[in-house]
């Protein structure tokens, strides 16, 4: 009895001191997949969201962006852009968190590869996107590189993905 209680607490142990490395020191995997997530959460606006949170969310939405990262986005609603660099990023973010009440992102499914350098990753996932306290959702699927900079990891490129219709 003494010896299974042992290996249990054993195990235990170990267990516990697993989960604190992984917390402690995560992969670049986890650490990427941590950044789309709170991209998302910095993206999204409550229809209570004053002026000074509006400025505040656009400065830290630029900030997940490398200097010259490039936003493709291709959707039949919209049409097609470019944007290229952190400024058009930062005027068209303002222009969007100006414009709208409330808008909610959330990234669906999201799968990052991590190159075999560590120093670069591919995020694949979904948008769903919801605007000014509407019932109804966009969803798209985009892919994002990352590069890590400066020991932080940024979007270089983000880009939708045609799909079938």
């Amino acid at each position: 009895m003494k010896i299974a209680l042992r290996i249990a607490l054993l195990a235990v142990i170990a267990g516990a001191g697993f989960w604190l490395w992984t917390v402690w020191f995560p992969s670049p995997q986890m650490i990427v997949l941590k950044k789309i997530s709170s991209l998302a959460a910095t993206a999204s606006l409550n229809a209570g969201d004053g002026n000074i949170t509006r400025a505040a969310k656009v400065s830290n939405f630029i900030g997940y962006f490398s200097t010259d990262a490039e936003i493709v986005c291709d959707v039949p609603e919209l049409g097609a852009h470019t944007l290229s660099g952190r400024d058009e990023i930062r005027q068209m973010a303002a222009g969007v968190f100006t414009q709208m009440t409330s808008l909610k992102v959330q990234f669906l499914d999201a799968v990052a590869h991590v190159g075999a350098d560590k120093e670069s990753a591919r995020v694949s996932c979904t948008a769903r996107v919801s605007a000014n306290d509407s019932k109804d959702f966009g969803v798209q699927e985009l892919n994002f590189q990352f590069k890590k900079i400066d020991g932080d990891w940024l979007i270089t490129r983000a880009e939708t993905v045609k799909t079938l219709q």
